[in-house]
């Protein structure tokens, strides 16, 4: 049997023809020895005693302007946020239910919408509407309204006080239209009656 013969009777492309290999080479392949599994050096015995605690740095040389401060943090991830997430605006927002969304007791929130009123009364123009108001006096009753109640400032964009705000003037500026038609009419009736005597 020649080479050409051996090579056509394999059906891998690898194999080749030639002598097998030797008897002890088969036998070391299919032999697993038993090694010894060696305990590997835990990291602690890798290093010196350590007598200073983490964060430790040593003084600097004697003569030596370097100064450390120890005030300084070591970690570089940013420190929790102070304040809590405000409470965002609620969809389908009214002055009816403000007691439901914000979850106070109604004596609270009567006493809130109360001070509030009292404030645009005192700084606001309470003849035109929410959306006609300076911008400054509108901040100016924000501020006003959320250091008396502290609560206020749990909300997002002030809209606790903007939305008892509108609702109240709204209703001042809609009471001051009826005056001036009331009076407009009165002044037209009056100024009738002097004609027809």
């Amino acid at each position: 049997m020649d080479a050409s013969t051996v090579a056509a009777r394999h059906d891998s492309p690898f194999a080749e023809p030639g002598i097998p290999p030797p008897p002890v080479m088969l036998l070391l392949i299919h032999t697993d020895f038993n090694t010894p599994v060696l305990p590997g050096l835990l990291i602690h015995e890798d290093l010196e005693d350590y007598d200073h605690g983490p964060g430790h740095v040593d003084d600097p040389a004697p003569g030596s302007k370097v100064r450390f401060v120890d005030s300084v943090p070591v970690h570089s991830y940013p420190p929790p946020p102070i304040l809590p997430k405000r409470i965002p605006r609620s969809t389908g927002l009214s002055r009816d239910t403000l007691e439901h969304l914000t979850g106070w007791p109604k004596v609270e929130l009567d006493r809130i919408k109360k001070r509030v009123e009292d404030l645009a009364d005192d700084h606001l123009n309470t003849t035109v509407c929410y959306s006609d108001q300076d911008k400054k006096l509108l901040d100016l009753v924000y501020k006003m309204a959320s250091i008396e109640f502290y609560a206020l400032n749990n909300y997002e964009d002030h809209w606790v006080t903007e939305t008892i705000l509108q609702r109240h003037l709204k209703n001042t500026s809609e009471r001051h239209k009826r005056a001036l038609k009331a009076e407009v009419v009165a002044a037209a009736s009056r100024t009738l009656r002097k004609r027809r005597t």
